[in-house]
């Protein structure tokens, strides 16, 4: 009879263990908030090695709790569950003090990143203009630096700002060379086209287009190119009046100044118009 009563005393006790062993549910949910907080400050990229620690030993602890149910004694499996709990909150809790710190320096590069993207992106049609090759090796050293930002790499994106920086203080210097040697080509060009056109010359008394043409030319043998130029004002090229207005071009071709010296030492400029 004694014996039997110790067996059923056994049992009980036994059963009673059982009965009284529940899930870690206030570990779980305590594990599952520390997560969810690491993740709060992107974690999965900012904290990387700490976070998957942390998650690891949550899905441990989830393997355990599963396994319970399959165990008529499941307190073992709890009290593990439990302890690897535990493990995930704590290292959830570190990687998003790290994730935290990590992330408030990366949305820091980003700021400045994205003022060099503005910068950058302000300089693309004038670098294309003017072929700028430093504007290739900005625009890769920048997408690099924002492809860190993205992964939460803000010491590397950081070892890239003063590259890119360098950059675009090359490309501006670059820039503005161009354009001040295109501003100084346009201007050599204005003054080479202005040369060509038409002075105008107002008679003095005593002139003639044989003096006017030694003043203008230094040659003044090309007097007729004054003359044919003049035709509508001067009926007779040896008759000429003070106050009248020639035009004295400059953009005469080699073949007329060779007609014109041809013709006027063929006629001189003494004789008398002669209707030619």
């Amino acid at each position: 009879m004694k014996r039997v009563t110790k067996i059923l005393l056994v049992v009980s006790v036994l059963a009673f263990a059982v009965s009284c062993a529940k899930p870690p549910m206030k570990a779980y949910d305590d594990a599952q908030a520390a997560l969810k907080g690491a993740q709060g400050y992107n974690a999965e990229k900012c904290a990387p090695a700490e976070y998957a620690e942390a998650n690891k030993a949550f899905q441990n602890a989830e393997q355990k709790m599963e396994e319970a149910k399959n165990h008529t004694f499941k307190g073992k499996y709890y009290d593990e569950a439990e302890a690897s709990l535990n493990e995930a909150k704590a290292k959830a809790a570190e990687a998003e003090k790290i994730a935290k710190e990590r992330k408030e320096e990366n949305d820091k590069v980003a700021m400045k990143l994205e003022e060099y993207g503005k910068e950058i992106e302000a300089l693309k049609g004038d670098a294309t203009k003017y072929s700028s090759v430093t504007y290739t090796q900005l625009t890769e050293k920048y997408n690099r630096a924002k492809a860190y930002v993205d992964d939460c790499k803000p010491e590397e994106a950081k070892a890239l700002m003063a590259e890119i920086e360098e950059l675009l203080k090359k490309n501006k210097e670059a820039i503005a060379a161009a354009k001040a040697e295109e501003i100084k080509q346009a201007m050599l060009k204005a003054e080479a086209e202005k040369a060509k056109e038409a002075e105008m010359y107002t008679v003095s008394k005593g002139d003639s287009l044989w003096k006017i043409s030694d003043k203008k030319y230094m040659n003044p043998f090309m007097w007729p190119l004054i003359y044919w130029a003049n035709k509508d004002k001067i009926k007779d090229p040896d008759l000429i009046f003070p106050g009248q207005m020639f035009k004295v071009r400059n953009d005469y071709t080699g073949v007329e100044k060779d007609d014109a010296i041809k013709f006027s030492k063929n006629r001189g400029p003494w004789s008398l118009f002669d209707g030619k």
